[in-house]
């Protein structure tokens, strides 16, 4: 059995050329080392992956350096949320902020509470379950209070900050 070290595996794939092959591994199953640095570099886009056997030899692991990154890379990346924020980093703090600042104007304006359908179709979230979990989270943070008037009424919010409610309404 003969195999590249991880960092000779980084090196070549750094100066390897497009359409570039190397063995990195012979036998049956690469180290776990070298396969995570194998397995790194194909998810970038750097490389594919194979291997070839001959009869009565054993199987080389190759790898075969691409045009960095793939194309179908390139339209992943370009991939944006087609609701009205942008993902970030801090995406789940963002959300949370952004349905508090729904909630407040719904309270400063005398207004009915939006329902989580309404504040995820607002915030372009996936769905209703997303705004309940932010509305739930609001609470824990003690930023909110939610009263449940009944089956057929909308939620009734209080601001804490502030003191406002948003008014009862029908469903």
């Amino acid at each position: 059995m003969s195999a590249l070290k991880p960092e000779q595996l980084i090196s070549w794939a750094e100066r390897a050329r497009p359409g570039e092959n190397v063995a990195y591994f012979t036998g049956t199953r690469p180290g776990d080392a070298v396969r995570a640095v194998a397995s790194a570099l194909h998810s970038r886009g750097l490389v594919a992956m194979t291997t070839k056997r001959a009869a009565g030899e054993p199987t080389r692991h190759i790898l075969q350096r691409l045009a960095s990154p793939r194309p179908s890379q390139l339209r992943a990346r370009a991939r944006i949320n087609p609701g009205q924020f942008q993902r970030r980093a801090d995406d789940a703090k963002c959300t949370t902020k952004a349905v508090l600042r729904l909630l407040t104007r719904a309270a400063n304006r005398g207004q009915a509470c939006p329902t989580n359908a309404e504040l995820a179709r607002a915030l372009g979230m996936k769905d209703a379950v997303a705004a309940s979990y932010r509305v739930r989270r609001l609470v824990r943070e003690g930023k909110i209070r939610v009263d449940e008037p009944g089956p057929t009424e909308r939620r009734v919010v209080t601001i804490v900050a502030t003191g406002k409610s948003t008014v009862r309404g029908a469903l």
